[in-house]
């Protein structure tokens, strides 16, 4: 795994038709599950905040909505699900290498439990190949807090329609019809404060909608074929979803 950061052309923030069904997802993941919105037992309170009213300031207005009421800043949780409710992103606050707060109420098969508090390094110690990235961790930490913004895309194929790929959800491994799952991830750099902004914005979509084309379809039939075998057994609901696609005659 390689960090493969690209400058960000564009906003931050994207905002679409699909912002309700963000948000009332957002809502109800707030209310039911513990580990959508955390902080780390070790944070330097002025820091998040300062962080998230740098934050509050760069948030979009999301068409046909009132304006957000002035959030509780005293409660530095309640303020980043304010914010969290105003953008269809999922938010992760990095203090140099150091995952310092979140509210995530969209993860892809982690859960956030397990992440909070931890290094960069101890974050992506289960994703394959990741030895080069763990092992340039503040280099990688201090690019995204100095530099950018950044953007990368990460991806996979599921049964599952929901925006959430909790780990307390099964994970389907056979179903009638395969979506396509993205994360567009984009960094915002602190540097007077040692700290970044990681954006998570999942996109799931029919694969037919995305793999719309044959040239579409034969580059991700490759992407497939030539996905390292610990990438595939670290992605068996991809590899399932592929399996069905080809017994289906998609390609």
């Amino acid at each position: 795994m390689r960090p493969d950061l690209a400058r960000l052309e564009g906003p931050p923030f994207l905002l679409d038709h699909e912002y309700p069904r963000y948000h009332s997802a957002k809502l109800e993941a707030f209310a039911q599950e513990p580990s959508s919105a955390l902080l780390s037992s070790a944070l330097e309170p002025a820091g998040v905040r300062a962080a998230l009213e740098w934050l509050w300031q760069q948030l979009p207005h999301a068409p046909g909505t009132k304006a957000a009421p002035e959030p509780n800043k005293k409660d530095l949780l309640e303020l980043g699900k304010a914010a969290a409710l105003r953008v269809q992103e999922d938010l992760v606050l990095m203090h140099g290498t150091l995952l310092e707060a979140l509210w995530v109420c969209f993860p892809s098969h982690w859960n956030p439990l397990e992440k909070i508090g931890r290094s960069f390094a101890e974050i992506h110690n289960p994703v394959p190949h990741s030895e080069k990235l763990r092992a340039a961790q503040h280099n990688v930490a201090r690019a995204m807090s100095q530099k950018g913004p950044f953007v990368r895309y990460v991806w996979g194929l599921t049964f599952d329609s929901a925006l959430s790929a909790h780990p307390s959800r099964p994970m389907l491994l056979s179903g009638e019809r395969v979506y396509f799952r993205t994360e567009r991830q984009v960094t915002l750099p602190l540097p007077e404060l040692n700290r970044s902004w990681f954006l998570i914005r999942v996109y799931v979509a029919p694969v037919e909608t995305v793999a719309n084309s044959p040239e579409r379809r034969a580059a991700l039939r490759e992407a497939l074929q030539t996905m390292p075998e610990a990438h595939r057994a670290y992605k068996p609901n991809t590899i399932a979803a592929y399996r069905w696609l080809e017994a289906q005659g998609f390609f």
